[in-house]
């Protein structure tokens, strides 16, 4: 089976950007991506031939988060970029936690990225592309990912970490999830999981301890791994779109794309830092204790 080269993933912390940039390169003719459908139906391949209907020579029909502009109601049937993790949770098997696992020092085995290999080279080749994409958000999961896809791209997606701990605070997900616990497992010593559990009820500072972990060991990774990683501002991005997406494309050996074009030229950007922290009560509360986590600082000692 023929196997496509130089995966592009994009990674972040989630609510950092990650999903305005990755689904604007996505845009991209020569890639392929895990798509809405694919987490519908995690065990097919042939369901990435529906590409085909919605992106063709006719017409190119894009659906999108609703967080990124106004869509219509058929935007959820059309076929489009998801994270898809009950689909990762088929591929990767029972023996990996992937949704939830930082999975340091974790590799797939022979046979596993094997499978993950040929299932991913399967899903380009039915949309009819060329080469495989995606992103994650959370844990960088770079080590784990390498041993799959030794000469992968990573393109790291960063934002101000108070406007990305707030957007967390708002969102039913976070609410459900890493409001009032340690959502992901696998990078914490034995005292911040200690500290954690008494502290549940300290949202503001258990989403910094949670956005500090994700960017410690993800620098940790990049350098352990030494994969070619660039890493992206949103603020940067904001100012700038097109030299953003420029840059990107430049690193991913991408050539220029007309349909990125026309997304860039008809598509407005909003900066989402527009909103003023100083309007939340409980940031400003716990401010002094935030600084001293996000800088290294904080003991977790109870």
């Amino acid at each position: 089976m023929k196997t496509y080269a130089k995966p592009l993933i994009f990674i972040g912390s989630g609510r950092s950007g990650s999903t305005v940039i990755s689904e604007i390169i996505f845009r991209h003719e020569q890639l392929a991506w895990p798509s809405n459908y694919q987490e519908k139906f995690p065990t097919s391949t042939a369901i990435n031939y529906l590409r085909r209907l919605f992106e063709n020579r006719y017409w190119h029909i894009y659906g999108q988060k609703p967080q990124l502009n106004k869509v219509s109601f058929f935007n959820k049937f059309i076929f489009k970029p998801v994270e898809a993790y009950d689909f990762w949770e088929y591929i990767t098997g029972k023996r990996i936690d992937f949704s939830r696992g930082f999975l340091i020092q974790e590799n797939a085995t022979k046979e596993e990225a094997s499978f993950i290999r040929t299932f991913f080279n399967k899903m380009v080749k039915n949309q009819g592309r060329c080469r495989l994409s995606f992103k994650i958000t959370g844990p960088s999961r770079i080590g784990y990912l390498k041993s799959i896809f030794p000469d992968a791209l990573f393109i790291n997606i960063v934002r101000d970490p108070y406007f990305t701990i707030q957007s967390w605070l708002k969102v039913d997900f976070w609410q459900d999830k890493g409001a009032h616990q340690l959502w992901w497992h696998g990078a914490y010593s034995d005292e911040e999981n200690t500290w954690a559990l008494a502290n549940a009820d300290q949202s503001w500072l258990l989403a910094a301890l949670q956005y500090k972990k994700i960017q410690d060991t993800t620098r940790e990774e990049i350098a352990l791994h030494k994969v070619p990683c660039m890493t992206v501002a949103y603020e940067d991005f904001v100012e700038n779109p097109e030299r953003s997406i420029a840059a990107i494309l430049s690193f991913a050996e991408l050539p220029d794309s007309p349909q990125i074009e026309k997304y860039l030229k008809e598509n407005k950007i909003y900066n989402q830092n527009r909103k003023q922290l100083s309007d939340d009560p409980d940031m400003l509360e716990q401010k002094e204790k935030i600084d001293q986590i996000l800088s290294g600082h904080f003991s977790f000692s109870l």
